[in-house]
This record gives structure tokens, sequence and C-alpha cells, in this order.
């Protein structure tokens, strides 16, 4: 059963890595009301979205033109652009942008190219680490420090964590149901826990399966109910949350979650900060 475990692991660690050539039909990125970060034309971004839920895909292409004539190398534009690209039938070109994007920052590119239910488990911290030491024995099984400055290295420490724990607790059970990419029973498993649970954990287990599932304004809120109303302060509540924002676009609030993550010590907000709001 583990075996079968570590496979779909080494898939959905892989799949960001494939999609580069394929095409998706995979909901885009939500627009937001925010309009500016820095130097960097948001706006646009946003006014792209809306019109290609529109049907304004031309129209759409040209804003993404602009905007990459301000910034030729940022990221979340070329992936966009190239997504548009491969939906108009032009994959040379679509191939062109998402390679441009790589050597840019491939980190950054995988992130926003991350589509379909689960696209995003790699990138998401799976569990307050301290909470879950504290309460249910898990411990590192990495000692070299470096492994965890990519998320994908930490999300794999913590799927480990979670298949060789002995504890059998609902939420681990959650948690395990949501990595073999069961969402559906993973909620049904969160929603079933006994209302004197931690009720911080458990909006911050239920806003990563909004994640997952590419809601990330309900993310956001559920993120936001467990800071506010449980006076909770992981730092991969702040990454989780950072990231949610800037798939909607909002790199102001995102990149102070990140921020806030990194300087906590937070080793994967560490680099997704300097990978999403180095500009």
């Amino acid at each position: 059963m583990k075996n079968s475990r570590l496979t779909s692991l080494l898939l959905v660690l892989l799949f960001p890595l494939l999609l580069t050539g394929q095409v998706t039909e995979l909901p885009m990125m939500p627009a937001s009301g925010i309009t500016s970060y820095g130097n960097l034309p948001v706006a646009q971004l946003n006014r792209a979205h809306r019109q290609q839920l529109t049907g304004q895909f031309e129209l759409a292409l040209l804003t993404y033109n602009s905007a990459l004539a301000w910034q030729p190398d940022w990221v979340p534009a070329l992936a966009a652009r190239s997504e548009l690209l491969y939906r108009l039938g032009r994959s040379l070109e679509a191939q062109k942008d998402r390679m441009q994007a790589s050597r840019q920052n491939p980190t950054a590119t995988a992130f926003f190219l991350a589509k379909g239910r689960n696209g995003l488990m790699p990138f998401l911290a799976l569990y307050p680490r301290d909470w879950y030491q504290a309460n249910y024995g898990f411990t590192d099984d990495i000692s070299t420090a470096n492994e965890l400055d990519s998320p994908n290295a930490y999300f794999y420490k913590q799927y480990m964590s979670i298949i060789n724990a002995p504890d059998t607790a609902m939420a681990v059970l959650a948690l395990q149901q949501k990595v073999d990419q069961d969402v559906i029973a993973s909620r049904r498993t969160l929603e079933a826990l006994p209302k004197t649970y931690n009720q911080g954990v458990r909006k911050m287990l239920l806003a990563n399966l909004s994640m997952l599932n590419h809601d990330y304004a309900q993310a956001i809120n559920l993120y936001t109910d467990a800071s506010l109303k449980d006076a909770v302060n992981w730092p991969e509540l702040y990454y989780n949350r950072g990231l949610g924002h800037i798939l909607l676009n909002n790199y102001m609030n995102g990149c102070e979650d990140l921020s806030k993550s990194a300087k906590d010590g937070f080793k994967p907000g560490v680099l997704m900060f300097q990978s999403l709001c180095n500009f």
C-alpha cells in the first residue's frame, strides 16, 4: 500500500515538470481587485483573465503582450500567455513562452502552471508542523537543512511523516486521504471531526482542500478565519495563504504573507518569496 502511495506521490511531484508541451482545459487564475504591486502591470493580468472568460481571446492576447512589453521576463504573464496560446493552437509560441519562463525561474513557472485538482499539492504545507509534532509525535526525518529549501522536498517530508505515523486519528486520516488524491473523502473526514478538535487546524486543512480545488478566495477566507478567530500563528498557514493571494494576482497581501512565513524561518516560504516576489 505504501509503495503505491509513494508512486502516486512521485507522479504528483513530477507533474509540474510534465506540463511543458501540454494543453490544459482546467481553471485559469481568477481575477482580483488588486491592480498594482510595485512596477508590475497586475491590472493587465486581471483584464486579460476577464477577457478570456468572455471569449475575447485575441484581445486577451494583446493584453498579455502589453504586460510583457512592460516586464518581458515576468513569469506569471508568460505562463498565462502560454496557456492562452495553447488554447489558440499556437503550440510553438506557447512552448517558447514556457521555456523563457522556466529559464527565468523554474520554481515559479511550475507553480503557475500547476493545474488539475491536485496540481498545487507539492507546493502546499500539509499541516502546521509544530502542532502535529506536539499532538501526534510526528518527527523530522530529513537531516540536511538544504533539503527543505524547496516546497517539493518539504511536502515529501510531511508526506513521509503521515504514512509512517502509527496514530490513526481522523485528522491524520484526512491528510492521508488528501495525498492519496481522494479530496472528497478527506473533506468528509475533516467535517466529521469532533467539535472539541482544534478549530484552527481544521480550518487550515479545509482551506488546503479549497486550494487544491482552485477555489483560492474560499481558501483565503478559511486561513484568515483561523488566524483571526482561532489566534493561530503558524508560518505554514501564512505561506499557504500567500500562495492563494498571489494566484488571485493580489501580490501586496501575498508577498506580505510569504515574507512573514520566511521571517519565521519557514524554508519553503523563503524560496517562494524569492521566486514570486523578488522583482
